[in-house]
């Protein structure tokens, strides 16, 4: 796999896992994103279950390619799923284009990760 692809899904690796472990067992759960967004604090937790899992596929991306294409695919449904939430409410600015931008990497490693160790 190239570098610049397992770089990639490393770093968005260690960003949903600390994403995850905070919705999880972050001490302020009423000051999560999630929260701060009406979920009840199970819905919270479940949403940093799946941040916490799929950050963990996509650190594996080295070890286990086709791991992390499948955890690059749950975090895009659940990236894309947070822009039409947000876009749904008509909110602007980070809150609209964090989801986004990052639904389209997520794409991108769905796509990128297995072609690239088709040898």
């Amino acid at each position: 796999m190239s570098i610049a692809l397992t770089t990639a899904a490393t770093l968005y690796g260690t960003v949903f896992l600390v994403s995850g472990v905070g919705q999880i067992v972050g001490r302020g759960l009423p000051h999560t994103p999630a929260a701060a967004c009406g979920f009840t604090p199970a819905a919270c937790r479940g949403i940093g279950l799946l941040e916490l899992l799929g950050g963990m596929g996509l650190a594996s991306a080295s070890f286990v390619p086709a791991l992390a294409a499948v955890a690059a695919g749950g975090l895009f449904l659940l990236t894309a799923a947070a822009f039409l939430y947000h876009d749904s409410y008509e909110e602007g600015g980070l809150r609209l284009w964090a989801p986004a931008v990052t639904a389209v990497s997520m794409l991108c490693l769905v796509v990128g990760i297995p072609l690239s160790t088709t040898g």
